[in-house]
């Protein structure tokens, strides 16, 4: 007998299209290449797939011609590594100077998302590409893709979020699809000379054939016929444009999952997108994102907030916003926040809302939705969501408490449901909360001193009031009264289990987005054991304030207390030299900060006092924010000489919300090409990250916050360079590479952002001095025979599968003649 919460990550969308299904491949279609791999499925003609070997691919046709109209279908996309497929959903007329309107999908290898496509042609001339990456995997479930197109816009929707939309701009000179009949099509087919990252991933055909599905394929449209086009000029969607909230979700779609846009492209259009390709760009957007958390779409939504609750506490800060008690809203000042509660208590039940959190910078603020008992040995279940500053994700905290004692917190930030199971384990000794009736509450308040970041984020009440709105309150439980429960036994939710389908989908939340678990979390009672003693001690007045805590708040306030700890340890004045840039590299703070700056005239570095054989060095680095595109970062070890070693981490700057790519190298005797490079799981330039070399006779470990991302092993046994023989010197530096260093040279430093500034902090360099010729090292320090447990060989796959985008290993265009020696599985 489980309480059963669903929460899932929805966007209200407007009704762009909806899929009503109605047409029939077997009366509208033809498949007119592909020699049997192109397939209807049933009778009714809703289902066909397209399939790709290394023979041949495969399409269909519409049967029709149209002269505008609305074209929507499902599809599933090819799953697993489908890097070199493309497949298509597109309107196109024939000839030299043709029209189209496109949907492309660019596979990927395993684990890394697929590439929509979209272009515009007009008269054979297109170069109006716009890309983005979806919100959803695209391969598990069906998505509804459409394209409506009318004689004043084109507009591209992706399950009903207008993602694109592009205006007839005739007026101003700028060509618009309207005089050629077109008809529509979909493929399956090869293209790995350009379609995965331009050509360097190739199609593996051992996974062939590839198949990939469409369903539920409608056009309403102006049929062409004979030279005369056929229309009902009143339907909707031939005068259809977008309203304020449509215009507002392709601001979101752009902002979020826009991956290029000709019109941003300033290494394509050197000396500025030209002026009638810049007017169909349109104006640009000041985007806003909105976060709406739903229950479970099947529920039925019987509940008013005026009859079920009340607002108890707030003075007058929580509302209910109209007649029928669907929509409630919260808010918080610096004077107050406020809740409400149910009028009902509860043993069992199943219990939703949808709630839209507080926007913009959160930090600091707690929104809350949760069951609780009175009294000091109460039951609870939580969901807390912890605000955070503009730009980065919500956290949402959960809890279960029995009798008093909770310290069950698992965090995630949300994409999917179910995301956690909490089972009766009484069995095992474990306390189960099924004896206390529960009322359930929601607030809104603020816990600036733990919430965010452990409490170095405050709240900004320059933003206040805050504000969180609740619709569609639900509760099905067994209501308790006069000390007996009435509760129907046999409601569904009484026996719901996870399923095997919810199971996976439960694994996938926590695989993905789960950032906090309490059940691996081995430090946890000790960290609270110690600072409880330490904390006690420090201020016996403020004791009652850290017994109170979880540990999961008192591992914040230790981590805090660590870092300060292990700052405050660190000297840049006794261990490195500012080796270049005139002034540009400057040691702060008695040398606990080093910060290294660029601009148009130079960039800066440093350099360790001594050379090392073998060690290892942990610095902690915070990178240049905003628009670093060709900048490079880097913290590296190198050997003197023309034939040097070198071990490197290089952080190549982006443009503004573009992710900084990772670049790894190791050099031997002057020779690299070993090039690994990621993305990485956090913004850097926010706070500081530990990067970590480990360098010992037998192997080179890269970590990224303790968490390996590469391992370069000793292999000269099968004939493969190893540096061992030369000491190298620890560097760090900043410096302009923007002939390659950003999207291989297409995007070039901005400096009218100069100058940029990188910080340093907390060098840490335990090693091998090698001083007159000799090394001073003692083997019997632990890093001198690490080598990587099963753990950590699982998160460094766990890295390379999720955030690698590069590894030469894998580079078979490069390496046609085989991939080289160390990157056999057997090396």
């Amino acid at each position: 007998m489980k309480f059963a919460f669903l929460v899932l990550f929805l966007f209200a969308v407007q009704s762009v299209c909806v899929n009503a299904g109605t047409g029939s491949f077997h009366k509208d279609v033809k498949i007119h290449w592909g020699d049997g791999r192109g397939k209807i499925h049933d009778n009714e003609g809703k289902l066909l797939s397209l399939s790709l070997d290394k023979s041949s691919g495969s399409g269909f046709q519409s049967n029709d011609e149209f002269l505008y109209g609305k074209a929507e279908v499902q599809m599933k996309l090819v799953p697993g590594n489908s890097a070199g497929t493309v497949t298509t959903f597109y309107l196109k007329s024939p000839g030299t100077t043709w029209d189209e309107i496109d949907f492309e999908f660019l596979g990927n290898i395993s684990g890394h998302p697929y590439t929509l496509h979209t272009n515009v042609y007009t008269k054979g001339s297109g170069d109006k590409e716009q890309q983005f990456h979806l919100w959803f995997d695209p391969t598990r479930e069906f998505h509804t893709y459409c394209i409506t197109w009318n004689p004043e816009r084109i507009i591209f929707t992706v399950d009903n979020v207008p993602i694109r939309e592009f205006k007839n701009s005739e007026s101003i000179g700028i060509p618009f699809p309207k005089i050629q009949p077109m008809r529509l099509y979909a493929s399956l087919w090869e293209a790995e000379h350009w379609a995965t990252r331009g050509g360097l991933e190739k199609t593996d055909w051992s996974k062939a054939p590839f198949t990939a599905f469409y369903r539920n394929y409608n056009v309403e449209g102006c049929v062409w016929a004979n030279g005369k086009s056929s229309c009902a000029a009143n339907s909707p969607w031939y005068t259809q444009k977008l309203d304020q909230r449509g215009m507002n979700r392709v601001k979101w779609a752009q902002r979020n999952y826009m991956v290029y846009n000709y019109c941003t492209d300033k290494k394509r259009f050197p000396k500025g997108v030209p002026a009638k390709m810049k007017l169909s760009c349109g104006t640009r957007f000041t985007f806003l994102v909105l976060f709406l958390f739903a229950a479970q779409s099947v529920a039925v939504y019987a509940g008013s907030f005026h009859k079920d609750v009340q607002i108890h506490w707030g003075d007058g800060r929580g509302k209910v916003r109209d007649r029928d008690g669907k929509l409630l809203s919260l808010s918080l000042d610096k004077s107050s926040g406020s809740g409400f509660q149910s009028h009902q208590e509860f043993l069992y039940g199943k219990a939703e809302v949808q709630m839209k959190l507080v926007p913009g910078n959160s930090a600091g603020t707690v929104t809350t939705f949760y069951l609780k008992s009175p009294g000091t040995t109460w039951d609870e279940i939580d969901f807390e969501f912890l605000g955070n500053i503009s730009g980065h994700p919500y956290t949402l905290h959960t809890n279960v408490y029995t009798r008093g004692s909770g310290d069950k917190e698992q965090h995630f930030t949300v994409d999917g449901v179910p995301i956690r199971e909490f089972k009766n384990s009484e069995s095992m000794g474990v306390p189960f909360p099924k004896n206390q009736p529960m009322r359930l509450y929601a607030s809104l308040w603020e816990a600036e001193h733990w919430a965010t970041r452990g409490g170095l984020e405050k709240t900004d009440w320059s933003k206040a009031p805050f504000t969180a709105f609740y619709r569609n309150y639900n509760v099905e439980g067994c209501v308790w009264a006069n000390g007996k429960s009435s509760c129907p036994a046999n409601a569904l939710w009484f026996t719901q289990k996870v399923d095997l389908e919810g199971e996976k989908k439960m694994k996938w939340a926590q695989s993905k987005y789960m950032i906090y678990n309490y059940c691996t979390d081995k430090r946890s009672s000790l960290l609270s054991s110690f600072f409880f003693t330490f904390l006690t001690k420090l201020n016996n007045t403020h004791t009652h304030v850290y017994t109170t805590m979880s540990p999961f708040k008192i591992f914040f306030f230790a981590a805090l207390l660590a870092a300060v700890f292990s700052f405050s340890a660190a000297d840049f004045n006794s261990d490195v030299n500012v080796a270049w840039g005139n002034g540009r590299g400057k040691i702060l703070n008695n040398g606990q900060l080093l910060t290294l700056s660029l601009d148009r005239s130079s960039g800066s570095g440093f350099q360790s006092k001594t050379e090392y054989l073998f060690g290892k060095i942990d610095m902690q680095i915070k990178l240049v924010p905003g628009n670093s595109a060709g900048t490079v970062t880097t913290f590296y070890l190198k050997s003197e000489g023309s034939t040097w070693d070198e071990i490197d981490f290089e952080f190549l700057g982006n443009m503004s919300g573009d992710p900084y790519t990772l670049h790894t190298n190791v050099y031997t005797q002057g020779k690299g090409d070993k090039e690994q490079q990621f993305y990485l799981w956090f913004d850097p330039t926010a706070n500081f990250h530990t990067y970590s070399i480990l360098w010992n006779p037998q192997r080179i470990i890269l970590t990224v916050d303790g968490t390996p991302i590469r391992e370069f092993k000793n292999s000269e046994s099968i004939g493969v360079l190893f540096p061992k023989s030369k000491p190298m010197r620890m560097y760090a530096s900043l410096w302009n590479a923007d002939d390659w260093a950003t999207r291989g040279g297409l995007v070039k430093t901005d400096w009218s952002k100069a100058p940029f500034m990188a910080s340093y902090r907390s060098i840490k360099i335990e090693g091998c001095a090698h001083i007159n010729g000799r090394s001073s090292c003692s083997p019997s320090s632990s890093w001198y025979t690490q080598q990587m447990d099963a753990t950590s060989q699982a998160r460094l796959r766990w890295v390379q599968k999720n955030y690698m985008i590069y590894n030469y290993c894998t580079d078979r265009k490069r390496f046609p003649q085989g991939i080289p020696r160390e990157c056999a599985p057997s090396a």
